[in-house]
């Protein structure tokens, strides 16, 4: 092992000392080519509004998520290239818009009721097993409590559901959809160890906890995250901080006063433990219907913008000039 170093310090190179059959090996076996440079700086980014449009068209990808070749293969053939759900867009009239508005806000409120049944899924089957397989008092009370438990369950699973924004017309992906039902069922289960925990102060004669509304802003976040429900008191309807004061204000602003007026009588005729979940439900409601407003006013401005376009290039149908006549502007 000795020719793998010398102990002579006149060398002038460390592999001229080497065994020459080593120094051949070494010589077969080294890798060749062009040495990996590393990486380079990264490019500044940029600060212009013309800079940031350039790189955006340097980064988009060379074919559309439609395509099965996205190395930029036949990227030609999807230059021009416009999804089929644009295109049915653009060939809808007027009423179809119309109608596909009211018939997605139909579906919504559908989809809540059936999430709120996903939700109550083990109330339900209690029900069904005790209507299949009834005991003697079950028999006789036909399933009361089962059945009081379950609708329990459900209109307030669809009220959570209206209170975390499921009812509103905005675009959301199914994860996120997934999310507010699973925030739902949190609060539900949050909500029953509250009451548990009162019930439970009853019978042993000790006061009785006070908790803070399971739909506070706290609260909601809290349940979100998964933590245990607070022992804090109980906030009244007016107790609210600037933020959500102010965005209850821009709710209620496009309900008329006298409606207005039933809304706050109904809520004070709740019990206090009921009354933030209708007083959250019911914003929830009214925010839909505010978002569902905004787009129906919306189609009706486009429409008016097309009877004008058609009016005024000389192709005024039947149904504008109706309109026309109407006083519909």
């Amino acid at each position: 092992m000795g020719w793998l170093w010398s102990g002579s310090s006149s060398s002038s190179s460390a592999k001229d000392q080497l065994d020459p059959s080593l120094r051949d090996f070494l010589d077969r076996e080294a890798p060749s080519g062009q040495r990996p440079s590393l990486p380079s700086k990264p490019a500044p980014k940029p600060s212009t509004p013309a800079q940031q449009e350039q790189l955006a068209e340097e980064t988009a990808p060379l074919a559309p998520s439609q395509s099965q070749f996205q190395d930029g293969r036949y990227a030609h053939l999807w230059k021009n290239y416009t999804p089929q759900d644009i295109l049915e867009d653009r060939s809808k009239s007027e009423q179809d818009k119309l109608r596909d508005i009211i018939e997605a806000y139909n579906d919504r409120k559908k989809e809540v009721g059936q999430v709120a049944m996903e939700n109550c899924a083990f109330e339900y089957m209690e029900q069904y097993n005790c209507f299949k397989n009834p005991g003697f008092v079950d028999a006789i009370t036909l399933c009361r409590a089962q059945t009081r438990v379950f609708n329990r369950c459900y209109e307030t699973q669809a009220k959570f559901l209206k209170a975390l924004g499921y009812l509103t017309m905005d675009t959301r992906s199914p994860e996120d959809s997934e999310r507010i039902q699973m925030h739902a069922d949190r609060l539900w289960q949050q909500l029953k160890e509250q009451e548990a925990l009162i019930e439970k102060a009853k019978e042993e004669g000790q006061p009785l906890p006070k908790f803070e509304s399971v739909l506070s802003r706290q609260n909601v976040a809290r349940a979100v995250a998964g933590g245990p429900p607070p022992t804090t008191s109980v906030p009244v309807v007016g107790d609210l901080d600037p933020v959500d004061r102010l965005a209850e204000t821009d709710v209620w602003a496009n309900v008329k006063p006298e409606a207005r007026q039933q809304y706050e009588k109904k809520l004070a005729e709740l019990p206090p433990e009921r009354r933030e979940i209708e007083r959250q439900a019911l914003l929830g409601e009214l925010r839909a219907n505010n978002g569902i407003a905004k787009q129906v006013e919306v189609a009706f401005i486009e429409e008016r913008i097309n009877r004008m376009k058609r009016r005024e290039a000389g192709q005024a149908t039947i149904g504008d000039t109706i309109k026309r006549l109407w006083g519909w502007n």
